[in-house]
């Protein structure tokens, strides 16, 4: 009888160890973006009105005027997008990171106060004169567990003229 109490114990002390949030009935938090990339062109923030943007696997053509500075056949750019929390996350600190396979990777934090439900991110970019495909991905480790895994990242197609 001491015997099976002892596991018992030592059972529900490993799940509560290894999984908080499924005693406290799961994750209650999804993290997810409006399913676009703005080119802001040096701004901070999105203009909803006047930005171009493209649709998560869309293309989109930009001229280089429309970028900060160029220097051989690369060009940064601003790109924006919009990160929305949903559920009772209360104040999260995340990540958002920009990866494009011919220029690497840009990133940084995207912190949400405990009211906020939608967050801007705007980032410059290096993009190669051409075609690029740019992913975008928030909290791209995993390390918030969410409702949802499978809508934190998106891809587009960005030609640059």
């Amino acid at each position: 009888m001491k015997t099976n109490l002892s596991k018992t114990l030592f059972g529900a002390l490993v799940c509560a160890l290894l999984s908080p949030l499924a005693l406290a009935g799961g994750p209650r938090v999804d993290l997810t973006t409006r399913r676009a990339i703005y080119v802001t062109r040096s701004k901070s923030e999105i203009d909803l009105k006047n930005d171009k943007y493209v649709a998560a696997g869309g293309t989109m053509t930009i001229s280089k005027s429309q970028g900060e500075a160029c220097q051989g056949n690369k060009c940064t750019f601003h790109l924006g997008i919009i990160a929305i929390k949903s559920g009772d996350g209360g104040t999260l600190s995340t990540y958002g990171q920009y990866t494009t396979p011919s220029i690497g990777s840009s990133g940084n934090t995207i912190v949400f106060a405990d009211t906020e439900n939608t967050k801007q991110q705007v980032l410059p970019v290096k993009l190669a004169i051409g075609k690029n495909v740019v992913t975008f991905a928030i909290d791209p480790q995993k390390k918030i567990v969410e409702t949802d895994e499978t809508n934190n990242s998106m891809t587009v197609t960005i030609i640059v003229e």
